[in-house]
């Protein structure tokens, strides 16, 4: 993770930036894993690595990150599980699958609440996490039977 930071004029630039993914297909990591794949930016020069991990023992808990490449600053981020609990600096608590985005103040550490997220449809998060992180050119997401 690095310490540097953005505005949050750059984050959002590079947040809404329309991107293409550089592969043509991603699976869902086995359990304990993590798979990772790279994202172009309009400008070229723009490269992010998103990356998916699936926890060991819980089958429906996993989380989508979106980094950039060069600096290794977390952009977005999504959890998913029930059991989930995040607490922002402001103290709030947040429980079960949520967002982090980037702040300027706070890097990722705010959080809000992922609605409209079912842990068991990998296929259908990783496709929102994509849309949110405005990756027009999507790979192909291919769903393995052994998750359910």
């Amino acid at each position: 993770m690095s310490s540097e930071k953005l505005t949050q004029d750059e984050a959002k630039r590079l947040l809404e930036m329309v991107k293409r993914s550089l592969v043509d297909a991603i699976d869902f990591p086995s359990r304990g894993k993590t798979k990772e794949f790279d994202v172009v930016g309009d400008a070229k020069k723009d490269v992010f690595s998103i990356n998916i991990y699936r926890a060991k023992i819980q089958p429906f808990k996993y989380n989508f990150g979106a980094r950039i490449k060069k600096n290794g600053i977390m952009l977005l981020e999504l959890h998913i599980g029930q059991t989930l609990v995040h607490r922002n600096p402001d103290g709030e608590k947040i429980t079960g699958s949520h967002w982090h985005l980037y702040k300027e103040d706070f890097g990722r550490n705010c959080a809000f609440t992922a609605v409209d997220v079912q842990s068991d449809l990998f296929v259908d998060n990783a496709i929102k996490f994509l849309e949110k992180f405005n990756v027009v050119e999507k790979p192909d997401i291919v769903h393995q039977m052994e998750i359910l």
